[in-house]
């Protein structure tokens, strides 16, 4: 199919171009041609008409001969107008470069009339005399290389003085390969009809050059504003190199537009003809991209390019590849006819337009390319072929504007109808929760006035009081929906409310230094406590905007977030030291769909919403920047109370419940005797009486507080909590902070924490896990769903003190058969011996044994006595067994009546014996200091052992277990970060000792 395509297309265009030939050549059969040198024109009127002097001229090669001299060289007839690269002389063909006089007699009967001649192609430099005198010339002929090029068609008038002209002609060329010569016909006629020749001619080259570049400004200005597709800047850049090369060709109009040379009229010339031949190729390829060979048009775009560098060389040596020029554009003009007949047949919308334009631009490239060698003159016809070419690609264009204009339509249309039903269901739907929820609100808030509420109980008036609440909550929320219908009529309403400043933008730091990049620091320099009027929902959309937009153009420096009065307003201004924003874009930055040009991603609305919000407050935004030195946001809101009557209004529909129907005070404490402790915080008491009431049933001992900073003190006051339940937004402290806090001594599975928030930003969902939360919640709770993940944070816990009491079991085991069955055998020889030491070791050796079997709970804690009894009854038998070896000390002040965990320091004084002082023999020394500080124990436990590197050292101490750390002191460590404050630490140098530093919370023994 593809192979008839071709043929067909190859056959068209040559009869196209036969018939245009033939249309050109419009000279009557019966115009009067020069024979042997001589024209007769006596029989032809010059009045209005003219007539070319094609024929039979004489020739003389290489010289440049006056009228007297002429006769005196042999000369040659040659066939005017032809290359002179073609003349047969002698048999041999005249050479391309050099210099030659041509004559031709004229037999004319107007000798009164002033007559004139036109010259066209006549290459490269001419001269004319007629009847001695010289009339015109272009450029200046001479016999060698030193001649002046300038092949510029010309008019020139004269007044004939005898009824028989003879006209000679001087032309030169030592530059242009093909050839020189009267390659264009010379015209002869009165003063009337050659100005209209000329005119004629000026005529068509200016309507192709105004109709070329006024498309290539139409569509360039159009593709810069709206750079739609890039095919509209190549069909822009294609007309300009068809006008330029319509400028550069016929009348030749660039001379004398500009004061160029020759020389760089032919460069312009050749880039011309091969831009539009590149273009012309790139605009179609776009415009049949899933018809078109891409790896073809590549080919033919680089050949293109390698073809325009040539502009560089030489015009003598370019100019040999003129011919390769003219292959090459029509190369790519029948290619794009083949794609074209291909979209024909596959209903290519504005196919047919493109083929037709092809054919008229392959006709005018074709005309101008044989213009160039032969004598086809394109201003004989009207200028119709630039008029069809354009023509068809506007309605090519137009076509398909108007086809997308009218697909936009119905997208539209459809949109509209579905934004429509959205609407629609959106109001009726909220109208319909309304009817509903105002009854509910009402049937409770009347069974909560007196007289009704006398017969009801202190528990019934709570639960009422609760579903009052939580239904005008939900009434809220029907609001809020309905006025999601009035956004685009600016209605939008606020729940103004004292806000938290500090609150808010802290979490939003939190959150925003999790996700955000970390060669960026963030600062808030808000002070707590700082508090403004403002909606809390929308005030924390406007910052996190802002503060994201800091942060993601940012790449390494730094975010300030400050505040301070003005005039009764409070700006609130986020800095950053990025990359900053050029003057031309900050006016434009707040509209919508309007981003920088290297957005990453977003669909360009962020601003334009913070704006509106901010507005809405009845503040402004303001933007400062300069480019590579950071950006500064400034959001004013005012300062302004609200109004009592208001703050009594919202003060009715927060959920907050009165002390009449929620007599709760905070911390609150619920007792279950058997039941598991969970600590909850939150500043919304509803929300603290909804999670109460859901986990009490559960046989759970709560303790609320409404404080954030309160957490710490209830961990301090019951370290034995199961199970932390904390808000993200609260005064004071964030959850993110306390949570970050925590993990400082608790680790994940010593004390789960489930995070809970309205927000549902997976910002927030990243930062609560990156704080240190387990688990992460949505409001509004789901009851099931809260019961089970509270009941699997708990499992964790449980899984968590089965693994401590199996390691404190361990180490309870780690008295092990070799070392009863040492001490056994130590006892029976010293029977022998020493009776007295035997018995003495035998009841070291039960104090022993009886002290470390009488721990069962690793949580608890018992006297330091008892500890030290322990660890005494152990250094006494190793003394006993190893007399002289060891020297040990207790320094203490005095008797501390204190608790510490059970087997904290016993494991530390067996390592201090056991590899402390592996290869002493003697001289070994162990010394355990205990003081008080404050409401701190320092206990050091110091040997003058064998030592440890320093990475042995931080193996010992890593929390993951390792070949070099045993399992008493990960237990201790692990044990230790319950109470706050402890610490412990290793100092160490090889062959000099080792000092092990704990620092533990005073527990004062009450019973002593």
């Amino acid at each position: 199919m593809r192979k008839i395509l071709l043929i067909f297309i190859l056959i068209s265009s040559i009869v196209v171009i036969g018939l245009t030939s033939q249309l050109l050549n419009n000279e009557s059969p019966n115009a009067p041609k020069a024979v042997a040198g001589v024209i007769d024109l006596r029989q032809y009127n010059l009045h209005q008409n003219t007539v070319s002097l094609d024929g039979e001229w004489d020739f003389v090669p290489d010289k440049l001969l006056n009228y007297s001299e002429f006769d005196t060289y042999h000369s040659y007839l040659v066939n005017v107008p032809s290359l002179w690269s073609r003349y047969k002389l002698d048999n041999q063909n005249f050479a391309s470069l050099g210099s030659g006089t041509y004559r031709l007699k004229v037999l004319i009967n107007h000798t009164d009339a002033i007559l004139g001649i036109k010259t066209g192609n006549i290459r490269m430099s001419n001269a004319i005399y007629i009847n001695e005198k010289r009339i015109g010339q272009s450029g200046e002929p001479a016999e060698d290389s030193t001649y002046i090029q300038q092949n510029v068609p010309y008019v020139a008038y004269f007044s004939p003085d005898k009824d028989e002209l003879e006209i000679i002609i001087h032309v030169a060329n030592f530059d242009y390969a093909s050839g020189g010569g009267i390659i264009g016909s010379v015209f002869i006629g009165d003063q009337e009809s050659i100005g209209k020749l000329r005119e004629s001619s000026l005529f068509y080259d200016l309507i192709t050059i105004a109709a070329f570049f006024t498309m290539f400004i139409y569509f360039a200005g159009s593709y810069l504003y709206a750079k739609l597709e890039i095919e509209q800047l190549y069909f822009s850049l294609f007309c300009f190199m068809v006008g330029l090369y319509s400028i550069s060709h016929g009348e030749k109009v660039l001379m004398e537009l500009l004061p160029i040379t020759y020389e760089s009229l032919i460069r312009v010339q050749i880039i011309s003809s091969i831009g539009s031949g590149i273009f012309m190729l790139l605009y179609f390829y776009h415009a049949l991209q899933q018809i078109a060979y891409k790896k073809f048009v590549k080919i033919l775009c680089m050949i293109g390019i390698v073809l325009s560098a040539t502009v560089m060389l030489p015009i003598s040596i370019s100019s040999y590849l003129q011919a390769v020029y003219s292959i090459y554009i029509l190369i790519n003009i029948f290619y794009l006819l083949y794609i074209q007949t291909i979209a024909i047949f596959k209903r290519l919308v504005g196919a047919i337009y493109l083929w037709i334009s092809t054919m008229a631009i392959l006709i005018y490239m074709v005309v101008a390319t044989l213009n160039l060698n032969i004598n086809l003159e394109i201003y004989s016809l009207p200028p119709l072929l630039p008029f069809i070419c354009l023509t068809m690609l506007s309605l090519y264009i137009s076509h398909r504007f108007t086809d997308s204009y009218l697909e936009k339509g119905r997208l539209t249309n459809a949109l509209l109808r579905v934004d429509k039903l959205k609407d629609e269901f959106l109001a009726k739907t909220s109208h319909e929760f309304r009817t509903p929820l105002h009854g509910v609100i009402a049937i409770s808030q009347s069974m909560l006035e007196p007289p009704e509420s006398s017969t009801l109980t202190m528990e019934q008036k709570e639960k009422i009081s609760l579903i009052f609440n939580i239904t005008e909550k939900l009434s809220h929320l029907v609001n809020d929906i309905v006025d999601f219908s009035k956004l685009k009529e600016g209605e939008l309403k606020l729940r103004l409310t004292n806000v938290d400043l500090y609150s808010v933008t802290h979490v939003i730091v939190e959150i925003l230094s999790y996700i955000g990049n970390k060669d960026v620091k963030i600062y808030n320099y808000i002070e707590r406590g700082k508090f403004i009027v403002a909606d809390e929902d929308r005030l924390r959309q406007i910052l996190y905007n802002i503060i994201e937009n800091a942060v993601k153009y940012t790449r390494h420096g730094k975010v300030e977030i400050s505040c301070y009065e003005e005039q009764g307003f409070l700006a609130i201004e986020v800095s950053d030291t990025g990359r900053g924003i050029a003057p031309e874009h900050l006016e434009s930055i707040f509209e919508p769909f309007r981003q920088l040009e290297d957005a990453s991603k977003g669909a360009g609305l962020g601003l334009n919403v913070t704006k509106e919000l901010v507005n809405l407050h009845g503040g402004e935004i303001t933007v400062h920047s300069v480019v590579e030195q950071g950006t500064t946001f400034c959001v004013k809101l005012p300062v302004e109370p609200i109004k009592k009557d208001q703050q009594e209004k919202q003060q009715q529909n927060k959920i907050i419940l009165t002390k009449d129907y929620l007599p709760i005070t905070f911390p609150y404490f619920k007792e279950r005797t058997l039941g598991k402790k969970i600590l909850i915080a939150d500043d919304d008491h509803i929300n603290l009486k909804v999670l109460i009431d859901i986990l009490a049933k559960e046989n759970y001992t709560i303790i609320a507080v409404d404080d954030s900073r309160q957490v710490f003190e209830q961990l301090t006051l019951h370290p034995d909590i199961d199970l932390l339940i904390l808000d993200i937004m609260m005064p004071n402290l964030s959850g993110y902070e306390v949570c970050q806090q925590i993990r400082k001594n608790y680790s994940s599975a010593e004390l789960p924490i489930l995070m809970l928030t309205a927000a549902i930003r997976p910002e927030d969902l990243l930062a609560a896990f990156q704080s240190g939360a387990n688990d992460f919640l949505h409001k509004p709770l789901d009851t099931a769903e809260l019961k089970t993940r509270v009941r699997n944070l708990i499992l964790l816990k449980e899984s968590a003190e089965t693994a401590i009491k199996m390691e404190t079991a361990f180490l309870q085991a780690q008295i092990k058969p070799h070392f009863i069955y040492n001490v056994l055998n130590s006892i029976l020889s010293l029977s022998y011996l020493d009776l007295d030491k035997a018995r003495i070791m035998i009841t070291d050796f039960a104090t022993f044994l009886r002290s470390s079997l009488a721990f069962e709970n690793t949580n608890s804690l018992i006297p330091l006595e008892q500890e030290l009894m322990l660890i005494q009854a152990y250094v006494n038998i190793h003394q006993t067994r190893y007399p002289d070896q060891l020297e040990w000390e207790i320094q203490m002040e005095e008797p501390l009546h204190i608790l510490i965990p059970p087997l904290l320091l016993q494991p530390l004084v067996e390592n201090a014996l056991f590899h402390g002082l592996k290869n002493k023999r003697a001289n070994g020394k162990v010394i355990m200091t205990i003081k008080k500080e404050q409401q701190m124990i320092n206990i050091e436990i110091e040997d003058n052992g064998n030592g440890m590197t320093q990475d042995l050292v931080e193996k010992v101490l890593s929390e993951e277990p390792s070949d070099h750390q045993s399992v008493g002191i990960r237990n201790i460590t692990k044990r230790l970060r319950k109470y706050e404050n402890a610490t412990f630490h290793i100092e160490s140098i090889v062959n000099k000792g080792t000092t092990v530093k704990l620092r533990f919370p005073l527990f004062l023994d009450e019973k002593r």
